[in-house]
């Protein structure tokens, strides 16, 4: 399994190798794809079996669209989720426990969403993120 760090200096890496060469140009897409890519894997990596693991990234939410990750929160503990998107669209947050109940959202009209509860039991819950508007969003996620 490959740690927080090492993802983060792959990202840098290809990022980095991405402008320095003349030659290359990385667009919008391919920079959305490779922070996709990277954020799916710190998620991945940092989430499957662990709780209450702090995650702290920015991730592409393209038009249109709607990504969801699961995340494990700890029973009788404030949790929650930040959404800081780039202001672009609407942005919306929706968290379903693991029998997929909704626990709680923010569905306001802006690109900045809290989404604060206490679970009554420790699993995994799934974060849905909707991206409302026609261009992508690049959003800034943490969970403390």
């Amino acid at each position: 399994m490959m740690t927080k760090s090492l993802l983060s200096a792959c990202a840098i890496a290809l990022f980095s190798f991405a402008s320095a060469n003349a030659n290359i140009s990385v667009s919008n897409t391919a920079t959305c794809a490779a922070s996709t890519i990277v954020s799916d894997a710190l998620t991945t990596a940092d989430t499957n079996d662990k709780i209450g693991v702090s995650l702290d990234f920015y991730y592409n939410i393209p038009a249109n669209s709607t990504r969801t990750w699961s995340y494990n929160f700890r029973a009788n503990t404030e949790a929650r989720v930040t959404v800081d998107g780039d202001g672009d669209t609407d942005i919306d947050v929706y968290i379903y426990d693991e029998n997929n109940n909704l626990i709680t959202k923010d569905d306001d009209t802006t690109d900045y969403c809290i989404c604060t509860w206490t679970p009554k039991w420790t699993g995994k819950f799934t974060i849905k993120v909707v991206n409302r508007g026609s261009v992508y969003n690049r959003c800034h996620f943490l969970i403390p």
